[in-house]
């Protein structure tokens, strides 16, 4: 019979203390290297309060804004609005960028909420096809 672990005290006695290259990569904004591999990315998987969705396009569909602020087109799909549902819910999001052939990923959380605001989105147009929304992805951490 398995027995459950309830809570952090009791998980952090089967694993020793995270160390090194895993603490020290632990971002706040986002850097020079953060920007070249979201643009570089065509595919990333979208975490939210009980969904995970992926997300691509060509390399670079993901736009970052600023240091702390990026932006990622919403195209038609299924039109069940899971994700964006769940995020007027609870912003709070987790991202995860992969690039074909490369065995690193990066990985954002941050807050989220979707904009129709079409300043932030006519750079996502493709083929001159445009986006009706999109989610601000505020980033915490990276």
């Amino acid at each position: 019979m398995s027995k459950t672990i309830n809570d952090k005290s009791q998980l952090h006695q089967f694993y020793t203390d995270p160390k090194g290259a895993s603490l020290e990569k632990t971002q706040y904004r986002l850097d020079e290297h953060s920007r070249r591999f979201i643009a570089a990315s065509p595919f990333l998987i979208l975490g939210t309060h009980g969904d995970v969705s992926p997300r691509g396009d060509p390399p670079g569909f993901v736009k970052v804004l600023d240091d702390n602020t990026l932006i990622i087109p919403d195209r038609k799909g299924n039109n069940r609005l899971d994700s964006m549902s769940n995020i007027i819910a609870d912003p709070r999001v987790a991202l995860i960028f992969l690039i074909p052939g490369i065995n690193e990923t990066f990985r954002i959380r941050g807050e989220a909420e979707t904009t129709t605001d079409p300043i932030p989105l006519e750079p996502l147009s493709i083929n001159k096809k445009s986006t009706n929304s999109g989610l601000l992805i505020q980033v915490r951490e990276a």
